[in-house]
């Protein structure tokens, strides 16, 4: 089970999320507002089961979150 920030498919948010990204990893230990989620797991041996994606609370920059199940892929 994950919930994790990911890449907006708005691409004027995504656009402040690239430009914020740098400074927010700083001060949010590491946190990135723009990882494409989805191609991250399937690059890394995984297979979304569920992946739910939408804005949750607060400012459309820092709120598009990715929600699901993974489990490696076979």
């Amino acid at each position: 089970m994950f919930i994790e920030h990911g890449r907006s498919p708005d691409p004027a948010v995504s656009r402040w999320q690239d430009r914020l990204t740098p400074l927010w990893a700083r001060i949010a230990g590491g946190c990135h507002l723009n990882r494409p989620i989805a191609a991250l797991l399937a690059d890394t041996g995984f297979r979304a089961l569920t992946l739910d994606s939408g804005y949750g609370d607060g400012p459309r920059v820092f709120s598009y979150l990715y929600r699901g199940i993974a489990v490696t892929a076979e």
